[in-house]
């Protein structure tokens, strides 16, 4: 059997604030230069505008980048057979939060949820939240996956290769010996 190596991360979409941020800046500016052309505090004003686009899209940029969530299932490793979920901070270049990483063996998984917002759903992005059996509690929150429904049934399926059936066997008919007649 292959081995499948999946890397999900969160949708260019999922920044709908920030877009929306810009886009209200934007039209902010442009209404105040129609009204008020020649204000020499216009001119401070775009450039504040300008500024805070650009930030708003570096923060789209490097917050997706610095968040996974990786399905491997290598049936040939039993080190391979994992959901991991992996965030930097970059804000916390020297601390020891600046890397954060979860990892939940396949055999492990107790429940996976997925939840959406209404934007969300609007826009086919949700949260998968993970559970393991060893503690029980959310070990992994992911969010703004792009196409959750999805990423929820594949990990399923590679999570039920796993998981032994914990259904007991029927008891055997219990064999009752009998003498020959003479």
């Amino acid at each position: 059997m292959e081995p499948v190596y999946k890397y999900y991360k969160p949708a260019f979409r999922s920044f709908y604030r920030n877009f929306l941020l810009m886009l209200l800046l934007a039209v902010l500016a442009g209404v105040l230069h129609y009204f008020k052309s020649g204000a020499s505090w216009l001119k401070w004003m775009w450039i504040a505008v300008a500024v805070v686009e650009v930030l708003a899209f570096l923060y789209i940029v490097v917050k997706r980048a610095t968040m996974s969530l990786i399905l491997r299932d290598n049936p040939d490793k039993a080190e391979d057979q994992e959901v991991a979920f992996i965030v930097c901070h970059p804000l916390k270049p020297f601390s020891s939060d600046f890397r954060e990483s979860v990892e939940i063996g396949l055999a492990n998984i107790v429940h996976i949820k997925m939840g959406q917002t209404l934007m969300q759903t609007m826009l086919n992005i949700g949260d998968i939240v993970i559970t393991s059996s060893g503690t029980g509690t959310e070990e992994i929150h992911a969010h703004n996956i792009p196409n959750p429904q999805a990423v929820r049934d594949e990990i399923q399926v590679h999570a039920r290769k796993y998981t032994m059936p914990s259904q007991p066997s029927a008891p055997a008919a219990p064999v009752v010996a009998t003498a020959p007649e003479a």
